[in-house]
């Protein structure tokens, strides 16, 4: 190899090296920066997934147990001389009332579920679905 092309290939060798070593330094500065933010976010994901799922539980749970005038053991909660607010807080809202001497509301099932109010609006009878 000529002197002259020599230069040029070192010349060319050490630019194209300094060229490519300042961006690799570069990324390789934000690698430990990157893996500290991925971290961060993979610990707030698996905090944000249990949330999820005691939300999702409790919520399960709660229907289980509060289901309205759909449960049985919220009809066997009814008691002789409650108010209307009270069955409603147990029952939920009747899907027909019918009001006269005695007020009976009916809840929708095939068995004819009601609850009977006396004339002084308070429970005196039921028929559980």
């Amino acid at each position: 190899m000529k002197p002259q092309s020599l230069r040029l290939f070192i010349f060319c060798s050490v630019f194209l090296s300094l060229a490519l070593a300042t961006p690799l330094s570069a990324q390789q500065e934000d690698i430990p920066a990157l893996r500290q933010k991925n971290a961060a976010l993979e610990a707030k994901v698996k905090e944000l997934e249990t949330l999820l799922k005691q939300c999702t539980e409790e919520r399960k749970k709660q229907l289980l147990e509060d289901q309205g005038w759909q449960s049985k053991k919220n009809w066997r909660n009814l008691e002789v001389g409650m108010k209307d607010a009270q069955v409603t807080k147990i029952l939920g809202e009747p899907v027909k009332v019918i009001k006269g001497v005695k007020t009976f509301w009916y809840y929708p099932n095939l068995y004819g579920a009601y609850v009977s109010f006396d004339e002084k609006g308070s429970v005196n009878a039921w028929k559980e679905p």
